[in-house]
């Protein structure tokens, strides 16, 4: 149960990532929910979208805060709110506080925190293992994650498992304590040297291919293009992508199969 949990959480936040984009200037309002002007919540991504909604009702301040209701005949296992941002920052610590209420939690609720590097996980705390379910008031709890000096993709947000109403307001992502809109900016990666390799031509005369060569080639521009416009090192501009693709041409031309 607690692996299908977690390959079903790393799917949502996956797709959830291109979505829900925040930049750390910005965060402030919708951390509170404050920016909400509608029932639909704007600025995160819901997961499954029916199950939350905005409260204006219920509140710990101000005028709004996140619901998230579940039913037996809500779909999935768990209810969740994502939000992301690149870690271009630097720090020893990243913290998510934020004050939830509960009626009637069959499972659990609570924060969420994830570090990502290429999509794989390389830390993440849902309080799961602190099991807050039932019915309880207004309270405020916090997830920390050392920074991993490795992680590109920072996840967070709210969640609650089983069935059961769970309210979160008056978030805040702290950085070593402080607002993660002042956490200072993550030094530039220095840039590889100057690629010249294929300045006067790629070197490679197209051959008459073969089915199979067609269908090597296929799955080579597949990856080599997704890769393209979403691997950091590549959209940085850090390696020169087109004369990558010159070097591997020949040995996937040769390949003898699939």
């Amino acid at each position: 149960m607690k692996a299908r949990f977690v390959a079903t959480f790393l799917l949502i936040v996956v797709s959830a990532a291109a979505q829900s984009p925040h930049s750390r200037d910005a965060l402030q309002q919708s951390l509170g929910f404050e920016d909400q002007t509608g029932p639909t919540l704007t600025g995160w991504h819901p997961n499954p979208p029916g199950s939350v909604t905005i409260d204006d009702q219920i509140t710990h301040s101000g005028h709004h805060s996140i619901r998230l209701q579940r039913t037996d005949q809500t779909p999935g296992s768990f209810s969740v709110i994502t939000g992301s941002l690149p870690i271009d920052f630097r720090g020893s610590t990243i913290e998510l506080r934020g004050h939830l209420r509960l009626q009637d939690v069959t499972d659990f609720a609570g924060l969420w925190l994830r570090q990502d590097f290429d999509d794989q996980i390389l830390s993440v705390d849902n309080m799961q293992a602190r099991q807050v379910k039932g019915t309880r008031d207004w309270a405020q709890y916090r997830v920390t994650l050392p920074v991993n000096p490795k992680a590109q993709r920072l996840y967070f947000g709210v969640l609650v498992s089983g069935t059961g109403t769970l309210w979160a307001d008056d978030l805040e992502l702290l950085v070593d304590g402080k607002p993660i809109a002042l956490a200072p900016a993550a030094p530039l990666q220095p840039s590889l040297p100057a690629d010249h390799e294929f300045d006067s031509g790629s070197r490679i005369a197209p051959p008459n291919l073969s089915p199979l060569q067609t269908s090597n080639l296929v799955t080579l521009a597949r990856v080599w293009g997704f890769l393209k416009y979403h691997h950091p090192t590549v959209t940085s501009g850090r390696r020169d992508w087109d004369y990558d693709l010159f070097r591997i041409l020949p040995a996937v031309l040769a390949a003898p199969d699939r």
